[in-house]
């Protein structure tokens, strides 16, 4: 019979994979649950707020505008729309960089 060869016992060296793979799993599922928890508890902050922001628009009864942001606005979209027409006149210059 051959004799077995034992190796040292090392102190400290307590390598346990089932424990290691329970408390990976166990780190997983309370991420989760937290996650989870704070996705629910924002999703009711922001729909409350949403609530108060529309009730709040049907109590005025008014919806006020900023003239001179809707005239901006307007103007822009004017200059954007005049340019997009003159590029399906003409096409844009392309520059070679080669030459």
């Amino acid at each position: 019979m051959r004799a077995t060869k034992t190796l040292p016992d090392k102190r400290g060296s307590d390598f346990k994979p089932d424990r290691d793979w329970r408390v990976l799993f166990g780190a997983f599922l309370l991420g989760a649950i937290v996650v989870f928890a704070s996705s629910i508890y924002l999703y009711r902050i922001l729909n409350s707020l949403e609530k108060i922001s529309q009730t709040r628009i049907t109590e005025a009864g008014v919806l006020r505008l900023d003239r001179a942001a809707l005239d901006q606005v307007a103007t822009t979209l004017k200059e954007k729309q005049v340019r997009f027409e003159a590029l399906l006149v003409k096409g844009p210059a392309i520059v070679d960089p080669s030459r």
